[in-house]
Formats: C-alpha cells, sequence, structure tokens
C-alpha cells in the first residue's frame, strides 16, 4: 500500500513536468494534455486497482457532492444577473465541442482518479493533514507560475488582488474540498463537484461577466459552505469505516465540535475574502507597502500605509499621495500645486529626496491620498513574498532538474520501501502470522 503512493505521485508529478516543459502547438495542444491525463488515470487504475476504486463510492457524499457543484453554478449566474454576461471566447463547432469535451474529460480523470489514491493511500491515522499537504500540491500544480512569478515581483495592490482572487484563493477552496470529497467517497464524488462546473464553463456560449469581488466571493465563499455542509454530515459511522475513529471508540457528543469547526471555517473564509476585497479597495481603502525609504522618516520599508479615494480638488499641499508614475505606483508629499488651463499639476516629492519629482502629477493620475500608517507590519508580507519568490525562481530556473531529482527520489523510496516489505524478516513474520 505505501508503494503505491510514491508510484501515483511520481506519475502525477511526471506528468505535470511534461505538460509545463513541453508546449506543442495546433491541434497537438489539445491531443497532448489528453493524452498524458488519459495515461495517468489509466495507471492509476491498474495501480489501485477498479474494484477497490469502486469500493471508495458513496452516494450519499456523491448527491451532496453534485448539489454543491449545482448551487454553485446558480450562483454564477444570481452574480451575472448583477454584473452582467458575456459570451464565450471557446468555439462551439462539432469539432470544438468534441476535441474540449475530451480535454476536460482527460483532465478531470486523471486529476480526480490520482487525487483518490493518494487520499486513500496517504496515512489515514492523520487524516486532516493529509488533506492539507494533498490540497497544498494540487493547488501549486494547478496555479499558473507565471501568475506567481507576476505576482511577487509586482508591488501593486490591484495586480495582487487579481492573481488572489482570481486563481489563486478559489484554487486552494476548491481543491480543498475535492480532496475532502475524494477522501469521503472516491473520484466519483469529487467528480460529482467539479465535473458540473467545468461544463458549465466550458460549454455555456453566455458566461458571467464577473468583477474581481464576486469571483472572491463566490470562488472561496461557496466552496468552503460546501466544506462545511459535508463536514457536518458527515456520519462517525462513515468516518469509522474510513479509519478515522477507531471502531470501538465511544460515542462523543458532536454538537459543540461541529458548532466549532463551523465558526473556524466561516471565520477562515470570511477573513480570505476580506483581503481580497481590502486589496481591491472594494471596502473603501488600500493597503500598500512601501519598498524604499524616499519617504522616510514618515514611512519606512516595511510599514502599511492606508490610502483612500481623494478628490484631487481637495488636495492640499502637504498631503501625501498615492499615483501612477512610469507604470508603477509612488507615494510621495505634494509641495506645491500649479494651476494650468482647466486642471491642476502637483509637485510631489519624497521627504528624503533631496529634490522634487522631475514630473508633475496630473489629477488622472492620483489613485488617493494617505489616511494612516501601521507601522512595520508589512515586514512579513515583504519577508514571505521574497521566500516564495525565490523558491520559485529556483524550481523555474531548474525545473527540469528539479522534477527528474525528485523523481528519483520518489522511485528510490519506493525501491527502499519495496525492499523493506519483501525482507526475509518480513517475509518469515507473515508466514507465522498465517
Amino acid at each position: 500500500m505505501s508503494r503505491k503512493k510514491y508510484i501515483i505521485l511520481a506519475l502525477l508529478l511526471t506528468t505535470y513536468a511534461l505538460l509545463t516543459i513541453l508546449h506543442p502547438g495546433g491541434l497537438m495542444a489539445y491531443i497532448f494534455p489528453s493524452t498524458c491525463w488519459t495515461l495517468l488515470a489509466l495507471a492509476t487504475m491498474k495501480i489501485c486497482g477498479l474494484r477497490k476504486i469502486q469500493s471508495w463510492f458513496n452516494k450519499r457524499i456523491a448527491v451532496m457532492a453534485a448539489l454543491i457543484a449545482v448551487i454553485h453554478i446558480f450562483a454564477l449566474i444570481d452574480a451575472g444577473l448583477i454584473t452582467g454576461f458575456g459570451r464565450s471566447p471557446l468555439s462551439f463547432t462539432p469539432t470544438g465541442l468534441t476535441i474540449n469535451l475530451i480535454f476536460i474529460l482527460s483532465a478531470l480523470f486523471g486529476t480526480e482518479l490520482s487525487r483518490a489514491c493518494l487520499m486513500k493511500n496517504l496515512s489515514k491515522k492523520k487524516p486532516y493533514l493529509t488533506l492539507g499537504l494533498v490540497t497544498l500540491l494540487y493547488t501549486f500544480l494547478n496555479v499558473s507560475i507565471l501568475g506567481l512569478l507576476t505576482l511577487l515581483r509586482s508591488n501593486e495592490p490591484l495586480t495582487i488582488a487579481d492573481f488572489l482572487g482570481t486563481s489563486f484563493l478559489p484554487t486552494v477552496t476548491e481543491n480543498l474540498l475535492a480532496s475532502y470529497l475524494a477522501f469521503l467517497g472516491g473520484p466519483i464524488a469529487s467528480l460529482a463537484y467539479r465535473l458540473p462546473i467545468q461544463v458549465f464553463q466550458w460549454f455555456s456560449p453566455i458566461l458571467p461577466n464577473l468583477t474581481w469581488g464576486y469571483e472572491a466571493l463566490l470562488g472561496v465563499m461557496v466552496p468552503t459552505m460546501g466544506f462545511i455542509i459535508i463536514t457536518q454530515a458527515t456520519t462517525p459511522k462513515l468516518l469509522k469505516k474510513l479509519g478515522v475513529l477507531p471502531r470501538t471508540r465511544k460515542p462523543v457528543r458532536r454538537t459543540e465540535a461541529k458548532k466549532s469547526s463551523m465558526r473556524g471555517w466561516m471565520i477562515v473564509s470570511i477573513l480570505s475574502v476580506l483581503i481580497v476585497w481590502t486589496s481591491t479597495g472594494l471596502l473603501g481603502f488600500y493597503p500598500t507597502i512601501p519598498l524604499s525609504g524616499s519617504m522616510r522618516p514618515t514611512l519606512d520599508i516595511g510599514d502599511i500605509a492606508i490610502i483612500i479615494p481623494a478628490d484631487p480638488n481637495k488636495i492640499q499641499i502637504g498631503d501625501i499621495i498615492q499615483y501612477w508614475q512610469n507604470e508603477e505606483m509612488t507615494l510621495h508629499r505634494v509641495i506645491d500645486i500649479q494651476q494650468t488651463e482647466g486642471s491642476k499639476l502637483f509637485i510631489t516629492k519624497g521627504d528624503d529626496n533631496p529634490i522634487p519629482d522631475s514630473d508633475p502629477v496630473s489629477p488622472a493620475q492620483i489613485r488617493g491620498k494617505l489616511l494612516c500608517i501601521i507601522p512595520k507590519i508589512g515586514w512579513i508580507s515583504i519577508y514571505i513574498k521574497t521566500a516564495i519568490a525565490e523558491t520559485i525562481s529556483f524550481f523555474t530556473n531548474n525545473i527540469l532538474v528539479a522534477y527528474v531529482t525528485l523523481a528519483a527520489l520518489v522511485i528510490a523510496l519506493t525501491s527502499k520501501f519495496h525492499f523493506h516489505w519483501n525482507s526475509p524478516t518480513r517475509r518469515l513474520r507473515r508466514r507465522m502470522h498465517r
């Protein structure tokens, strides 16, 4: 059993390595990924066994997963009634529909079969640790490396909010729910949740044109609420069958645990949405972290500056404003205001700079003005971004070496476990046990 998880992990990483490194053009851009995913699905069924996979099926969990998917789709449509709809950019010719269907089915079956086998074959003694690790694995395999690099290189709240709200946080919550469903009801349960949503997004000719706020809200809240619903509906009998609870365990009160779990997940989901909404300015302010010392001693590196929208006509000399300059956001103090024909020009300067900025600022460039300063808290974000950027940069620059090394490590571990399992001492013990 321990050997299976390493083989599946090696196959999964190999598939992603091939899809990351190789980018064929034309029709092969669809055929090659579909072939890779299909081979992964077939190999996973061969390793785990079709009967074993069928034994994981739980009809109740699968039906609930499908209902959560339907709720998600209706929530998207409902949000579209507010934000508007747009035409899908995908092809709807018979050939295009066939190619897209094969593409998403192969990707979903390969992903969910491997996910379910990993969830089932990893440690049952620590199911929540397993859930977290598998969730992170599939999250980082599905999140665009280019998107991560763009996020880490950018200091703009709008860019960060766009990536968090439309990509990273929804991917995390979707994979969390899918991994939990795979653990409870096998690949059929996770497919029952993910397949209807994918079909809607790929085959609906009209799609909701959602803003960042709505994408963050629906992408995080709906899967999180689905996770809570599934958690509350999971019976001790099912957990005992899965090996999470010992079969001789005395019944305990679950009411308080359920309430605590629901409160915890509600807080996490609300905080996640608030983080994205704060970054987009939907709450009426923008947090900004200065990365230079041009405004010392008023603002230092690592401080968090809270920016609020401001009418350019009400900005006065002495105000600290944030504005676009050379495709970057700058936070400097207004030292003079020049009146021109029909408009104003603001002369700015960093408090620690010896001379004013070379270019005046027009009202159209202004994003807002400083409301308050939270000292030093921004260093947490800087340290995290620096560590993640260095890690991703290393693996991006050495991606082939990293995959080969990881595959070699997995093969070595597999061989080690195989040797240990088939050692003479183990064989003798098994004969005595029989």
